[in-house]
């Protein structure tokens, strides 16, 4: 497998942290992965030691959405952009699956220095708290505590995709790479998206303009349609949520069984309190379903609601994300040098 890292020679101007004084430079790179992909990341290196954290973008996203929470941080952190998301490459979609997700992790994992040879704080939005639980059930011994945004592990049907009239044959031919910005919102309207979310992806700057004379193409698409219609099709409309889940809570009770669990990562629930796509049904059967200590207490596993939350917290209650994410880096801290 072809590990060596290759770091873009761009460097991203870091905005200035609404909690610290100076700022801190977003620094993007790629990895070939075990699928010969190249897989992009942005890292964020900081003063402080303590524990990096690994995020994992949802749908019609891509590292991106985790610019501002990285530079705020004052630990460590990597943000990876999924097969066929951000700069990554999609490769073969008769490839695509939850393992082959989970793979380009890994490869990143064992690829970087911030994440290699450590436990690491794994967090993960929406589809990407999908991808996070796969990998925490694969490779229990890398993290040192699993956060998991605005997500659950009910089963959901290719059907139920929110964009409604989804063309997915149109949305796995989408190119990324276009010439006009018109081209690029008149594919995504074709797509079935309306103007109004799209719009909103050019303002963010999820889509934007190429800069430098070598650039191939004019206007660029982190947003990759392809993504979300192979999500829907091979990770959604799968068990691989309640597979998961179980192997996850296995794992943990093998650990309670043998050390009580004092090295065992915990698992944070986070819930959007306005227009969450999280099921009740589906988090107490999570509850349920989850070991607990000898005083019948679920002491490795916390779910919490964010009332002024929408579906991406870490964007919309930010600081309240914040003041959690740190407490719980520092939890790990205990944890993170123990494979």
């Amino acid at each position: 497998m072809k590990t060596a890292i290759c770091f873009a020679t761009a460097i991203m101007a870091a905005a200035m942290s609404s909690r610290s004084s100076s700022a801190f430079q977003l620094k993007s790179g790629s990895v070939i992965s075990s699928a010969n992909l190249a897989i992009s990341y942005v890292e964020c290196r900081k003063t402080s030691d303590g524990p990096t954290t690994l995020f994992i973008h949802g749908l019609d996203s891509s590292s991106h959405t985790w610019r501002g929470v990285q530079q705020s941080l004052a630990t460590p952190s990597v943000a990876i952009d999924c097969r066929g998301c951000g700069r990554s490459e999609l490769g073969n979609t008769d490839d695509f699956s939850p393992d082959a997700l989970v793979e380009d992790v890994k490869s990143l994992v064992k690829s970087h220095p911030l994440l290699r040879d450590t436990r690491f704080v794994l967090v993960g939005h929406s589809m990407g708290g999908r991808v996070a639980l796969c990998y925490a059930a694969k490779y229990p011994k890398d993290i040192s505590a699993l956060v998991i945004e605005d997500m659950d592990i009910k089963r959901r049907s290719v059907e139920s995709n929110m964009i409604q009239n989804f063309d997915e044959t149109k949305a796995l031919l989408f190119e990324r790479g276009h010439a006009t910005m018109d081209s690029v919102e008149k594919e995504l309207e074709s797509i079935g998206y309306p103007r109004n979310m799209y719009s909103k992806w050019i303002d963010e700057g999820r889509i934007y303009e190429e800069k430098g004379d070598s650039s191939k193409y004019n206007f660029w698409s982190d947003v990759n349609p392809a993504f979300r219609a192979l999500c829907y099709r091979h990770i959604f409309d799968s068990n691989s949520g309640t597979d998961s889940w179980s192997a996850i809570a296995k794992n943990l009770q093998q650990q309670m069984d043998s050390d009580s669990g004092i090295n065992a990562a915990k698992v944070h629930i986070l819930v959007a309190g306005i227009g969450s796509v999280c099921y009740e049904e589906s988090l107490k059967d999570m509850r349920s379903n989850f070991p607990s200590d000898s005083e019948g207490n679920a002491s490795h596993m916390s779910i919490k609601t964010y009332k002024q939350g929408t579906h991406s917290i870490h964007n919309s209650a930010r600081e309240e994300f914040m003041a959690d994410l740190d407490q719980i880096i520092n939890s790990a801290e205990a944890v993170r040098s123990k494979i």
